[in-house]
């Protein structure tokens, strides 16, 4: 009995130790990872419209513009245009791409006002050579690449399959090879992101000190090595390529 007694107690207690509470946290969490795609499309979209140029360069300062101010930057002129501005930078904003602030205008009313974010400034042209990865963000949005992001379950089930084959009846290096403006959008994205790594990575790593040949297999361009090379000018660099690459990269001084 005693025995008994015990499992059943026991069992009770861990029954009451994993009903899983409400939690309101969890709930908008869920729910903002349930609606993620959203994000990208209307990151893509700012910067299409060049809202973090806007905000960086007519702000006063690089201070703090209105939905109003940005909008009057456009080329559009609709009277609804500031209000739907407003709802993308609010999710900017969520997403700590941009700073809220509020300012009171000349009537007394209050106006929400947005800035640029230490992360935000990562989607401005790149001016102080910080980087940029606005080219990434929209090569991700590329239309071609909407076929395969909808079938990615499958892609992770077989192991055999190329996704962008299936959808377009070619690889992606394939297509590219005929759809310049894809092949354009996706180099550029990767120099930007080579950039941006290399950047820090010279900052701190001393490792190239002393060496006389560096290959970089699959250097894309070349930005990795030329970065190398222009801190390090001894080094004789090869960029290790497909020809079709090759034959489409800039040319750059150095060894």
């Amino acid at each position: 009995m005693d025995s008994s007694y015990s499992l059943e107690k026991e069992k009770h207690y861990v029954g009451e130790t994993i009903t899983p509470q409400r939690d309101d946290n969890d709930t908008l969490s869920a729910m903002v990872l349930g609606f993620n795609v959203v994000f990208p499309v209307v990151l893509n979209a700012a910067i299409e419209l060049k809202l973090f140029e806007i905000i960086a360069k007519d702000s006063d300062d690089g201070g703090f513009m209105s939905a109003f101010e940005i909008a009057s930057k456009l080329p559009t002129k609709h009277s609804d245009v500031p209000n739907r501005l407003d709802r993308v930078l609010r999710l900017l904003a969520s997403y700590s791409l941009l700073t809220v602030s509020t300012l009171t205008n000349e009537d007394g009313r209050m106006v929400i006002v947005y800035g640029i974010s230490s992360s935000g400034k990562y989607f401005v042209d790149d001016e102080n050579g910080d980087g940029n990865l606005a080219s990434f963000a929209s090569f991700s949005c590329h239309h071609t690449l909407s076929g395969m992001w909808l079938n990615f379950g499958e892609e992770i089930v077989d192991l055999e399959i190329d996704m962008h084959k299936k959808v377009h009846g070619k690889s992606l290096y394939e297509y590219m090879e005929k759809d310049l403006e894809m092949k354009q959008a996706f180099n550029k994205s990767m120099s930007d992101i080579s950039s941006i790594h290399m950047k820090r990575i010279l900052e701190i790593y001393t490792g190239y000190e002393g060496v006389s040949t560096l290959i970089d297999v699959g250097g894309g361009n070349g930005q990795s090595l030329k970065m190398i090379i222009s801190k390090y000018p001894s080094i004789k660099g090869v960029n290790f390529e497909l020809q079709q690459v090759i034959e489409n990269a800039p040319p750059f001084h150095g060894n």
